[in-house]
């Protein structure tokens, strides 16, 4: 992958590699490109990868106004028109769905595949306990002590072991993703969780008239499984893929699970509907 920058009208880090037709992919909250680091290798195989450091994450500084959904989709527009792409495939990770989702609702024209990788589609989807957490933690008086404790990598491993990833965890991302703490603005990281909890993008993903993939685990933390499946159980362009023994946390098993889904689904398109499991 080439680590490249666009300076204009804002600076914008982003990855490109990979060979055929272009998939655009939006990083998930205090993320960064590196998110798909275990993506290169086999989905490049199949697509031209184009994956930007969203603004007020990763080496992309952050925007002067609000991190909304609405505003982060609005800053890949630039990036869109420089590279020269008409119509591309798209892609999401948790947070980072929602402002794939916001980009069909504008543009919708331009996009032809959708993949999501635990999206947060709905408020119902998301369990209670993380809205609580979400909302406390991004309050006034406590969000700087978050802030702070976000750094410091003991009290964040254990966090994010208990609430968020569980322990099965591959080393590398752990490595990764604090770095990505650290780097990420969090006055953006507030607004965009705060925009992304709130979200109802259903509609938006019932009406693409392009097939999607929807890829989440059987025991993840942050999503309600059932929830999310009979969502789009009425959806007959939407395919979804339930991995089974991982979390939100990406282990080994998971990793190979999300790059067969994908394969199936870039290669051959499944049946609408099915459920697969590795």
């Amino acid at each position: 992958m080439e680590e490249r920058f666009l300076d204009s009208p804002r600076r914008l880090r982003y990855l490109i590699g990979g060979d055929g037709p272009p998939l655009l992919l939006c990083h998930g909250w205090l993320g960064s490109a590196e998110n798909f680091q275990t993506w290169f290798e086999d989905v490049g195989r199949r697509r031209t990868l184009i994956i930007p450091d969203l603004p007020g994450s990763g080496e992309s500084p952050p925007l002067p106004g609000r991190h909304t959904c609405a505003a982060l989709a609005r800053s890949l527009e630039p990036l869109v028109e420089a590279l020269g792409l008409e119509r591309f495939d798209l892609g999401g990770l948790c947070l980072g769905a929602g402002v794939a989702f916001e980009y069909l609702a504008r543009w919708p024209e331009r996009v032809d595949r959708l993949i999501l990788h635990t999206p947060l589609v709905d408020p119902s989807v998301v369990r209670a306990r993380f809205h609580v957490q979400a909302t406390v933690m991004t309050s006034g008086p406590v969000f700087p002590v978050i802030s702070w404790l976000s750094h410091r990598r003991v009290v964040s491993d254990l966090y994010k072991r208990l609430m968020v990833e569980g322990a099965d965890v591959d080393s590398r991302q752990a490595e990764m993703n604090f770095l990505n703490q650290q780097r990420a603005s969090h006055r953006a990281a507030k607004e965009w969780v705060r925009s992304g909890l709130r979200r109802h993008d259903a509609p938006i993903l019932g009406g693409h008239l392009g097939e999607s993939l929807v890829i989440i685990a059987s025991d993840d933390r942050l999503l309600r499984r059932d929830a999310l499946q009979h969502l789009v159980e009425g959806m007959p362009r939407v395919h979804y893929a339930c991995i089974d023994d991982a979390g939100h946390g990406w282990n080994e098993g998971f990793i190979r699970g999300q790059l067969d889904a994908m394969a199936t689904f870039l290669d051959t398109v499944p049946s609408p509907g099915v459920t697969a499991a590795a």
